[in-house]
């Protein structure tokens, strides 16, 4: 039996993602809303195959489009129900929007404005015939950046400046980076290459936690191990980055953000011994009993950071760090930079919404705001099926038994696969982790240190078994990837840009009782829910007009069928 749920949350993916161009011809209304030709056309793109229809005439067009009108008619019930006032709803709600609204403002003022001419891949290609030795320099303040690089051209030894301010990781080897070709390297660091020659020290360069002095101890010319096809998904990222970055920059002045080294040092002086990775990993330490971070209560009311509507002092870092899952906190190891990097994000949580919505009027954008509306619609039916569907069905462990011997010859567990996800928000990083996992770099690590998305950085990016269906966004890049250890392209997702490791694969078996047990109740509850969704789904309709345009329907192209 066809999952009705599951073929209406694939539908509301349709009027998210619904194409604005095509002709607007209303194929049916559903108490006032409206499905157009382009809703329908769109839906019969996405939708899964075992969920089309058999035939492409007007009775299969028909079908595709029921589900559209059951999807409507479950949003005006969870709309008049009264879900949006309800905590769950709330507390989904509160956590999703803001994010949303950010990359709805990146997507809308610098992703889309992004081109890539076929000189600009000719150009960076070449430059990707050279590899670059390197150190740095980081800090937190611009005016000391020069005041560094003055010296440092006076004859002060780079490598001992680095060792006495930097607040990068690098610090402790005198600021010493190693080789990386073209191609590999941080956008903006690449860009002041570009200029650079043997034994120059480049300006102080804008980092997302400070001012950097770049010195490039050799360059050598190599042949690129990437085609041009990489160059072009390079460049569009690499102009996605710096245009990203741009904003943040001009936000941040904006704002005026302005870190204190002081308060910035007494931070990092107080951070607990770093913990082994593997204790994480094995949760020997947790949360529980993991070391947090111990300011003097002298200091506890000393800012940190501080912007216009704002500031942040000692005290609320701690907070913040004892908030944050084990491997996101800052450590030792990662240096000073790491304390910025997580007030700087924690700073930028709050702002940047509130500078997409009031400043930028990204609310104001029909297709956002349509899109954050269907969104809402599509969590408000969620509530609505589980509180009125599957909260009324009941599988007893006698049903259970019953479904197993009567189907022992047709029951095989599905193929299983553990995957680790990596989410960041930009095509560049996720290529930089792609290459990093690739060259054999610890997945796990590479989580910790790159990934956005505080719930994968939690269990560092494992999945745990899963059948196909459980990450329906991922799956169908895990799924096809051929085997243990391999490691995905960069692909987009709703939240961002993700690199995907297939961990394990696990292959079909017959079960026992007790290893099948979940499965046969999950498909016993899916099979009581399909059945007391239609049941409610009937008489939810009759509460609202329905109406079907035949003609226009008719015009519109069911593209696929399950023939």
């Amino acid at each position: 039996m066809k999952r009705t749920i599951t073929y209406i949350f694939i539908i509301a993916l349709t009027f998210s993602l619904g194409c604005a161009k095509k002709e607007d011809l209303v194929v049916a209304e559903v108490g006032g809303r409206q499905i157009t030709v382009a809703d329908f056309e769109r839906a019969s793109e996405i939708i899964e195959e075992e969920y089309l229809p058999l035939t492409d005439d007007l009775e299969g067009k028909k079908q595709l489009l029921d589900h559209m009108i059951n999807k409507e008619v479950m949003a005006l019930r969870a709309i008049e129900s009264g879900y949006e006032k309800e905590e769950m709803f709330l507390g989904y709600w509160n956590r999703f929007r803001p994010p949303f609204l950010i990359t709805a403002m990146m997507d809308q003022y610098i992703r889309k404005k992004v081109t890539v001419t076929e000189e600009e891949v000719d150009d960076y290609y070449e430059k990707m015939h050279y590899e670059y030795t390197l150190s740095q320099i980081v800090v937190s303040d611009e005016s000391f950046a020069w005041e560094l690089r003055e010296k440092i051209m006076l004859g002060e030894d780079f490598a001992e400046m680095a060792k006495k301010h930097s607040i990068d990781q690098s610090a402790e080897d005198g600021g010493f980076l190693g080789s990386s070709p073209v191609g590999a390297m941080i956008p903006w660091v690449e860009e002041a290459l570009f200029g650079m020659k043997e034994g120059d020290i480049s300006e102080p360069l804008r980092t997302h936690v400070g001012w950097s002095l770049i010195k490039v101890h050799r360059i050598r010319r190599i042949e690129p191990e990437k085609g041009k096809e990489y160059v072009r998904d390079r460049v569009f990222a690499i102009k996605e980055k710096l245009g990203i970055e741009k904003m943040k920059a001009e936000i941040e002045k904006e704002i005026e953000m302005t870190f204190y080294t002081d308060a910035v040092q007494i931070a990092y002086d107080a951070l607990p011994e770093d913990i082994p990775p593997g204790d994480i990993y094995t949760y020997k330490v947790t949360r529980a009993n993991a070391p947090n971070v111990e300011i003097p209560e002298q200091y506890e009311d000393m800012i940190i950071v501080q912007y216009v509507d704002g500031a942040y002092t000692l005290r609320d870092f701690a907070e913040y760090y004892e908030a944050l899952g084990l491997p996101e906190r800052p450590t030792r190891r990662a240096g000073k930079e790491a304390i910025i990097t997580a007030m700087h994000k924690k700073v930028f949580d709050v702002v940047l919404p509130v500078y997409a919505e009031h400043k930028l009027k990204i609310l104001e954008i029909p297709e956002v705001r349509e899109t954050l509306e269907r969104k809402k619609e599509e969590f408000l039916v969620y509530l609505l099926y589980q509180d009125q569907v599957r909260d009324e069905i009941t599988v007893t462990p006698g049903m259970i038994e019953e479904y197993y011997h009567t189907y022992i010859d047709e029951i095989r567990t599905a193929e299983k696969r553990e995957f680790s996800i990596i989410v960041v928000s930009d095509l560049a990083t996720a290529q930089e982790v792609a290459t990093r996992a690739r060259s054999g770099e610890d997945f796990s690590k590479l989580a910790i240190k790159y990934s956005e998305d505080p719930t994968v950085k939690e269990n560092l990016g494992k999945t745990g078994l899963m059948e196909k269906g459980h990450y329906p966004e991922y799956d169908g890049v895990a799924f096809s990837l051929p085997e243990e250890g391999s490691v995905s392209d960069p692909f987009k997702v709703s939240r961002g840009w993700v690199v995907v490791k297939v961990e394990q694969i696990k292959g079909s078996s017959t079960p026992t009782l007790p290893e099948a047990r979940s499965t046969i109740q999950k498909s016993l509850m899916e099979e009581k829910a399909d059945k007391i969704l239609m049941e409610k789904l009937e008489k939810w309709r009759e509460g609202y007009p329905i109406t079907i345009d035949d003609n226009n329907l008719g015009k519109a192209e069911l593209k696929r069928t399950r023939l």
